[in-house]
This record gives C-alpha cells, sequence and structure tokens, in this order.
C-alpha cells in the first residue's frame, strides 16, 4: 500500500530522534522566555488567505466541510497566531514572545527538504518593532542550530526597504519594480542589465560592513538609510557575540515579496541545498486583523535540520545553490 505523495511514516528510531531535536529547540525557546501556544490544523480558507501572500494561498490544501464552509490546512504557523494574538489575546501585556513545533501543509511537488507535511518549529516577537527585536530572532536561530548540531551554519541577513530604496534611486518605474524584484531574488543578470547594469551588480553583492556602505549612495529614500543602519547594527552585534564571520548582508535576499516589511534572513550549512531556517519582519500582518501592531519571527524546517544532520553523519559533500523557503 502506497502513502500519498509528500508524507512519510516515522519509525520509532526516527521519531525519537525528531522528538530530540524537538525538545533541544524547545528548550532554546524556553531559555529566551517564550511561551508555546498551538492553534488548529485547519482553519477558514477566507481568514488563512488574508495573511498569507500570493504564493502561499496558491499552496494551501482547501476543502469544504457539509455546510459548504471553505476551509484549508495550515500552510505556515505566522498567520494562524496573528489570528490568535488579534483575538484571544489582543489586550495581553507587549511585547508577547510565543513560540511553536507544530505540522504544516502544503500542497508543492516533493523533493528533498519539500514535504506536503512537515513540522515548523519558530517563535513570533510579537508588539516590538526595534533593531533590538530583530537581532533578538536572528540570535536566537543562531543558538538553536548551535544546538542541534550545526554549530557552522551561517546567516544571510537583509532588509527589504534597501532593494526600494535602490530602485527609486535608479529611476526604475514603479510598474516596472515588482520585475525588478523578482529578477533580484533570482540573480537574473542578464534581466537586470536590460532595466540598469548597476542593478546587476546589486543583486550579486555580498559582504559585510563593506557592502552596506557601498549601496549607500544608491538609496535614494529614507527607509532604505534606516534599513542600512539597521543591517550596520546587526553586524556590529555579530562581531561582539563572536560570529561575524557567520552573518553576511545579501542584497538579493527578499524572500516572500508580499509579506515582509523590513529585516529578512536565512540559515544555511553549505553540503543542502535550502536553506534551513529563515524569518524576518511582518509590521503589516497583523493590522490586517485588527492588531495595529510590529511582529518579527523566524522557523526551522524540523525534517530539514534532520536532513542536514544525517547528511555530515554519512559523510556527503554533495552541494547546491539553496531554495528559498518560508
Amino acid at each position: 500500500m502506497r502513502l500519498p505523495a509528500g508524507v512519510r511514516d516515522w519509525l520509532p528510531h526516527e521519531l525519537a530522534r525528531k522528538r530530540e531535536i524537538e525538545q533541544k529547540i524547545r528548550g532554546i525557546f524556553t531559555r529566551w522566555s517564550y511561551q508555546e501556544v498551538l492553534t488548529p490544523g485547519f482553519e477558514r480558507f477566507d481568514v488563512l488567505e488574508s495573511g498569507l501572500g500570493e504564493a502561499l494561498t496558491e499552496e494551501t490544501f482547501r476543502f469544504s466541510d457539509r455546510q459548504a464552509n471553505a476551509l484549508a490546512l495550515r500552510p505556515e504557523m505566522t498567520t494562524p497566531i496573528a489570528r490568535l494574538v488579534s483575538t484571544r489575546m489582543r489586550d495581553a501585556k507587549l511585547p508577547l514572545r510565543l513560540s511553536y513545533i507544530a505540522p504544516a501543509y502544503r500542497y508543492e511537488e516533493p523533493q528533498e527538504g519539500r514535504m506536503r507535511e512537515f513540522t515548523q518549529a519558530g517563535i513570533e516577537l510579537i508588539g516590538w518593532g526595534d533593531v533590538e527585536a530583530d537581532g533578538e530572532t536572528l540570535f536566537m536561530a543562531v543558538e538553536v542550530l548551535d544546538a542541534v548540531g550545526l554549530s557552522d551554519a551561517c546567516f544571510d541577513i537583509n532588509d527589504a526597504n534597501v532593494v526600494d530604496g535602490v530602485l527609486e534611486g535608479l529611476g526604475i518605474l514603479v510598474d516596472r519594480r515588482k520585475g525588478c524584484k523578482r529578477a533580484i531574488a533570482q540573480r537574473n543578470v542578464v534581466a537586470l542589465r536590460e532595466h540598469d547594469a548597476r542593478l546587476a551588480e546589486f543583486a550579486l553583492l555580498r559582504g559585510r560592513v563593506d557592502a552596506v556602505r557601498s549601496v549607500r549612495p544608491l538609496c535614494a529614500t529614507t527607509a532604505s538609510q534606516a534599513g542600512l543602519d539597521r543591517l550596520e547594527s546587526l553586524l556590529g552585534r555579530a562581531a561582539e557575540l563572536g560570529i561575524e564571520n557567520r552573518v553576511t548582508v545579501d542584497f538579493a535576499l527578499l524572500r516572500d515579496l508580499e509579506y515582509y516589511t523590513g529585516f529578512v534572513f536565512e540559515g544555511y550549512v553549505d553540503e543542502l541545498g535550502f536553506s534551513l531556517c529563515g524569518g524576518g519582519r511582518y509590521d503589516g500582518l497583523l493590522p490586517r486583523f485588527g492588531l495595529d501592531v510590529p511582529a518579527v519571527g523566524w522557523m526551522c524546517g524540523i525534517e530539514r535540520l534532520l536532513i542536514a544532520l544525517e547528511r555530515r553523519a554519512g559523510g556527503s559533500s554533495a552541494r547546491g545553490g539553496r531554495v528559498a523557503w518560508r
């Protein structure tokens, strides 16, 4: 008998290893004073749709109950938690620190690191809009990957406002900017050169403080300059913690174009062709549910962590380009 595509059984020793990783992560969340919550595995589709970008909306498993209500399995945890906070926790003292370890579901083509049923672990820091909150999420992610045995994992960071400032500074017409952002995220040098050769250079730019300073003359908006300030601040904090060699600015890191409003990051190891974790600031999400507060968070895929650990235990050195994962 065959299972449906994109799901798997967990044998006793496999499940024991998975639970071990989850408990290590849960311990870090507790140490950082994050309280665990759990939302239903499925919700009204219109509620999820209001918080998801176009890409994730297309990947939801949808169905109807006997009263013809449109429902969907949750494809991620942030939107359900935003719904929870804006309803049952809207009077709670801010900032709120919430965590989760729970299954999610997406209708996509199964491959290594991408399943239709998977487990996400993550946190949401709600009601704090400062760069210190961004730093808390980033450095907690570093600590989590260290705790599970991936202490050489590296992290790319960016700020969504920077690309907007560069597009403004280069005089790119408004109706062309969405396409430019997609090309930047894909590092499509050929397409970018059709707009401006400097965009192609920008999309390939990675580094630390030197990279930030080289982009400043191109940024024509106050928000983009503030975004660069935040990146410099995070790099400085990484240096203070002794992990400056593990944190790099990547100006092509945009993640979900419709979702993130500022700081974004991803964590990875060289052996794998996909990110292990990722997140960022999404100040526009809670207002969609009637609660106008900022928020930032991140999540990691438990199965992806297990793949990385198993690959290393097996001595594999396979490498590949990373696949963005939200």
